[in-house]
């Protein structure tokens, strides 16, 4: 039992309103998580003196420190700044989103939010932390290059070939798989994926893209340095290429 106990993740919701409080945490205890509660930002910068979580759900309005000045003091303080955020508010404009994320938050959840949506970003978060630390436990697996990918399509993990994968794109935290007519979602981040990837093969022509050289169908140029790479994928995908890469992807490809 005690073994049990202490392999459960502590989550800490910095949270003002009970009724939200009271459901966000029925939910989360429903998935073995221990839940820890503060109603203010002062509150909740103890909390996690105390209780150390592995997890933090911070809501933006609330009295005292507000979200974004708790999330503040918890990314410059050496102890705390690994600990990963979800920012809960009710203000949901892309700017605010852009300043939490920029901020050091994990993820954004716009008010109201479906609280099983909300545990299932906590999973895939939670998750993530759990492979970076195993992977950073296990140095000498560095070098190694996977041959597959896994990936999820309702109840089904679905393993995709290096050589089925035509690119990938990122538009929030996580990546997207494309093959030939088909898309994935992810739960890593384009640059986990980029540590991965065979760099003969794969290429990143911009921060929010990666290419599979081999699915290249052509390069159209728009102006002296600036490329469009089109892919042999069924909807003959088209993927930018930024100024900084446009040279490298030259030189790579001859010409």
């Amino acid at each position: 039992m005690t073994e049990e106990k202490e392999s459960k993740h502590r989550i800490l919701l910095i949270e003002d309103d009970p009724a939200i409080s009271n459901v966000v945490e029925l939910n989360l205890r429903l998935d073995n998580y221990d839940v820890f509660l503060a109603a203010d930002g002062e509150e909740g910068l103890k909390m996690v003196e105390e209780t150390n979580p592995d997890l933090i759900i911070l809501d933006v309005m609330m009295p005292k420190l507000d979200g974004w000045q708790v999330l503040m003091k918890l990314k410059s303080d050496e102890k705390t700044r690994d600990i990963p955020v979800i920012m809960l508010t009710a203000i949901d404009d892309e700017q605010s989103k852009v300043i939490g994320l920029r901020g050091g938050a994990d993820d954004y959840v716009p008010k109201p939010f479906s609280p099983l949506e909300l545990a299932a970003r906590v999973k895939v978060i939670l998750d993530r932390v759990k492979r970076a630390q195993k992977l950073s436990a296990e140095p000498s697996r560095e070098g190694v290059r996977l041959d597959q990918i896994p990936v999820q399509k309702g109840d089904t993990i679905k393993l995709i070939p290096m050589e089925d994968i035509y690119y990938i794109d990122t538009k929030h935290e996580y990546a997207n798989l494309h093959t030939y007519n088909e898309s994935y979602l992810t739960t890593y981040s384009l640059s986990e994926l980029e540590k991965m990837l065979d760099s003969k093969v794969f290429f990143r022509t911009h921060r929010s893209f990666i290419v599979n050289l081999k699915r290249v169908n052509q390069i159209i140029k728009l102006s002296r340095n600036a490329l469009i790479v089109t892919l042999k994928d069924e909807k003959q995908s088209r993927v930018p290429v930024s100024r900084r890469q446009a040279s490298v992807l030259r030189d790579i490809l001859g010409i």
